[in-house]
């Protein structure tokens, strides 16, 4: 039996950020092949010069919250309409002068959730045959859909916005979360 063959790519940590970046008709692209994170699956996502690099919210990427196990809310869109009851009822509960230090701490914890708008350097393709191998998570209902890979579903590693209009669309890869293939 012949042993699996390791991922040829390494790690995102293994590099400074300048070195994944070439140079495609004054573009910044993707200087080497793009795999799976994953040391074990052979995925490769993107072919070298197939990406450009551009800067995005961060906050995207994060995986939205679902509901615990036992809960009586079961599917993603009932949370979300949940989360929305309860942000209505707290808006209430501000103008109450009984609850101003419940509001506040409210309007702290939701302060820190809504300025998550750090940026984050991401491979962008406009056609999703651009890909050599990936995979799309079922459409949240904002229109967001999560990229992972295809072989092992690993991700997210990027995402998608599915509601943006044609001229706009994009399919995004974050940096830190693949494999580089520098060849060596």
């Amino acid at each position: 039996m012949a042993a699996a063959v390791r991922n040829p790519g390494k790690a995102y940590t293994e590099f400074q950020e300048q070195d994944l970046i070439g140079s495609h008709s004054e573009k910044s692209v993707n200087q080497f092949d793009i795999y799976c994170p994953q040391e074990s699956c052979r995925c490769k996502i993107l072919l070298a010069s197939a990406a450009t690099l551009v800067q995005r919210e961060k906050s995207k990427l994060m995986l939205p919250k679902l509901p615990l196990a036992g809960a009586t809310i079961s599917t993603i869109d009932q949370a979300l309409a949940s989360e929305k009851k309860e942000g209505a009822v707290e808006e209430t509960t501000k103008t109450n002068e009984e609850n101003t230090e419940k509001s506040e701490s409210s309007a702290s914890v939701t302060a820190t959730a809504s300025s998550g708008d750090e940026l984050q350097s991401f491979w962008r393709v406009t056609d999703m045959m651009a890909f050599e191998n990936i995979g799309f998570s079922k459409m949240l209902p904002n229109g967001t859909q999560f990229l992972s890979c295809a072989d092992c579903d690993t991700g997210p590693l990027g995402y998608h916005e599915s509601k943006a209009p044609k001229a706009e669309k994009e399919y995004l890869v974050a940096l830190n979360r693949v494999r580089y293939n520098d060849g060596s």
